[in-house]
């Protein structure tokens, strides 16, 4: 291992998780930690750890971090994971830190915004060079500005966000490490919107996910959508469904939602008519242009003979006024 010596500040705050070391079981907080110019996650562990879970560190400190040692596998790869142990010295200091000022960051106009799952949330959009992308290891509370309690991320709206190769298991064409986004930088016009969704709009299911890709548009009809339970332990009372032909006239059926921004909707119509919402959000969708964001997300289950590989779902529903 290499020991070396990093100043920057605090981005981000990940999850504590637990390690198993031997017989040990290690407490474990990783910090995104940026300069002007990159950033390095650094992997507190122990009393360092406890320094965050008692914050005396805090997003938005300036750090000095001293003898933090990078991993062999560390060096060998992207040379950003950095581990602060037990000859760590992690000392706060004044200085005027512009993260990632001079980094590449990419402007993501948002067509996806997940419920959380498990603490994290899926986000996915399309970059300004036309690539879907879908951040990795987003959680709850990197969707909301801690300044002035706005949102980083919001449908067809468009967000600065840096970003680096993941590395995880299984990696997708379109997963991408997030390491940090600003707030929202604008909303597009309802021009803007639809010119948008036209301009992206995908022509079936099988275009999207028999070609390589895990993410897509599409602009089908709706034939039903309705809720059912979401079962025991699932952490939701509910979950939204859809039955859909795309342009190929293939229909399918039973596609779980997870636009947040939609079941807000649904629950919304829901108190308003108790007995007849189901069949008014039907209408709604039918008299409107409806795009549909879908996505493949993986299972570790053991479930074979899955007809893309993986789950399909819809993860971003959008609603225009017809012409």
């Amino acid at each position: 291992m290499a020991n070396i010596t990093i100043t920057g500040k605090v981005l981000r705050i990940l999850p504590l998780r637990e390690v198993e070391v031997g017989d040990e079981t290690k407490k474990v907080v990783d910090l995104i930690i940026a300069d002007e110019f990159d950033y390095k996650r650094v992997s507190c562990w122990d009393e360092k750890a406890e320094l965050v879970i008692h914050g005396d560190i805090k997003a938005g400190d300036v750090l000095k971090i001293e003898n933090a040692r990078v991993p062999d596998a560390a060096r060998a790869g992207s040379g950003k994971r950095v581990n602060a142990g037990k000859y760590t010295r992690i000392t706060g200091i004044s200085a005027n830190v512009t993260p990632l000022n001079r980094a590449p960051s990419q402007r993501l106009t948002v067509l996806a915004v997940a419920r959380p799952e498990h603490g994290q949330v899926c986000i996915a959009g399309i970059n300004e060079n036309g690539e879907w992308i879908r951040p990795q290891g987003v959680y709850e509370h990197d969707v909301f500005c801690a300044v002035d309690g706005g949102v980083k991320f919001k449908n067809l709206c468009i967000s600065k966000i840096y970003v680096d190769a993941w590395r995880g298991r299984r990696p997708r064409k379109e997963d991408r490490f997030f390491v940090y986004a600003d707030s929202v930088e604008r909303e597009l016009s309802e021009g803007e919107k639809r010119d948008f969704l036209e301009r992206n709009v995908d022509g079936s299911i099988d275009e999207v996910f028999k070609r390589g890709r895990s993410l897509g548009l599409i602009k089908p009809c709706i034939l039903h959508v309705y809720e059912e339970p979401a079962g025991k332990g699932k952490g939701y009372e509910q979950y939204i469904r859809f039955n859909f032909k795309d342009s190929s006239g293939r229909t399918y059926r039973r596609w779980s939602c997870r636009c947040d921004e939609f079941y807000k909707t649904w629950n919304e119509l829901k108190k308003k008519h108790r007995w007849t919402y189901g069949l008014r959000m039907l209408r709604y969708l039918r008299k409107n242009d409806t795009y549909l964001a879908v996505g493949l997300t993986y299972t570790d289950y053991g479930i074979d003979r899955l007809e893309y590989g993986a789950y399909p779902m819809i993860v971003g529903v959008h609603i225009m006024p017809q012409m």
